[in-house]
């Protein structure tokens, strides 16, 4: 698995990482909203640093198993970086969308109150989030679990049926709370309408972008949501939910 290893999207992994452990920082020095600071506090140096360790494994991974190495062909890098901007800016409207229209059926409503932290932290914190799920979901388990099966199994065989029953198991890490409940509910028209949730999609297109632009572009995707759905809605549109 190892490469050359200073390549530019290492140190693109390594401005990202730090990325975190400033925020990280921050957010311990300054915060001063006691609920926010416990909810902060979850996620503890162990925490980070185990997310840290857990991307980088991936990112060996990620060049082990042949994926697009990020800056390496700008013309399709700056094709990637618009259209995760411009999907995850589309799929934070259609997330507002469902809120608007009915809070209740939307699977990121878990109706207890307003579920975004306000601005201005909501910047940093939204930031930190989205970085550590992507390390979480797609270099940790979609690149190391395609590392694993696909190089280690399958001994480089079916290379796309195996990456993409992967990634429709690892794009249910969101939903399996909302998933979990119908199913103890026995609401089984939802469970099989779980496979056409924005929510479930999001996180299959987020996979494919890693596929065709490599494992930079699903962060950007991400970002583009949150800034629409946390960071805009969630900070301006709280007086007109009564929150």
């Amino acid at each position: 698995m190892i490469r050359p290893f200073w390549r530019r999207s290492t140190v693109l992994f390594v401005a990202l990482s730090l990325t975190l452990i400033a925020i990280k920082l921050l957010l311990d020095v300054f915060l001063t909203d006691l609920p926010l600071r416990d909810q902060a506090a979850a996620f503890t140096w162990t925490l980070v640093l185990a997310i840290i360790a857990i991307g980088f494994v991936g990112l060996l991974a990620d060049r082990a198993s042949g994926f697009p190495d990020p800056l390496t062909d700008s013309a399709r890098d700056w094709r990637g970086i618009w259209l995760a901007v411009i999907t995850g800016a589309i799929y934070g409207l259609i997330t507002i969308g469902m809120y608007v229209w009915h809070p209740v059926s939307s699977p990121l409503n878990t109706s207890s109150g307003w579920d975004h932290v306000r601005l201005p932290w909501s910047i940093p914190f939204y930031t930190f989030g989205a970085i550590f799920l992507e390390y979480l979901l797609r270099l940790g388990a979609l690149c190391i679990g395609f590392w694993v099966i696909h190089v280690l199994i399958l001994r480089r065989h079916f290379r796309l049926p195996a990456f993409w029953v992967l990634n429709l198991i690892v794009a249910l890490y969101e939903i399996g709370p909302y998933l979990s409940q119908d199913i103890h509910s026995s609401r089984w028209s939802s469970v099989a309408l779980t496979a056409v949730e924005p929510l479930y999609l999001s996180n299959v297109f987020e996979g494919w972008l890693l596929l065709r632009y490599g494992w930079f572009m699903p962060i950007v995707f991400r970002l583009a949501f949150y800034l629409v759905w946390h960071i805009l809605f969630g900070g301006f549109a709280a007086p007109y939910f009564g929150h």
